[in-house]
């Protein structure tokens, strides 16, 4: 995460430093931007497939089933108020949603497991 943030802080300093850069250079930066966060998916991907015990296995996989079942009705609700002109824009950070839904849905899946 240390790693994201220096990206992330030193690609948007670069990119809105005042002066013009061309539209290869911004998505070059977004998608670096974005390498970490891929990244971490995939930890919990192959998290999710070295685990040993199956009860845990089974615990971590409602776990992300129920962060993923949060981040949707979060993002769906927020387009749908998108749609009806409540609000101008919609959801743009839908994996750090889901990465917060994940820490939140630890504890609910494993209260009463």
């Amino acid at each position: 995460m240390a790693v994201y943030i220096l990206i992330l802080t030193g690609g948007l300093t670069f990119a809105r430093g005042g002066a013009e850069h061309g539209q290869a250079t911004l998505i070059g930066l977004a998608i670096i931007s974005a390498l970490p966060i891929v990244g971490i998916f995939w930890t919990i991907f192959r998290l999710l497939v070295e685990i040993d015990d199956e009860y845990q296995r089974l615990l971590f996989a409602k776990q992300t089933l129920l962060a993923t079942g949060i981040t949707l009705t979060i993002v769906t609700v927020w387009q749908f108020l998108n749609v009806y002109d409540v609000l101008t824009t919609g959801p743009q950070w839908m994996g750090v949603i889901w990465l917060a839904m994940l820490g939140i849905a630890a504890p609910i899946v494993r209260w009463k497991a």
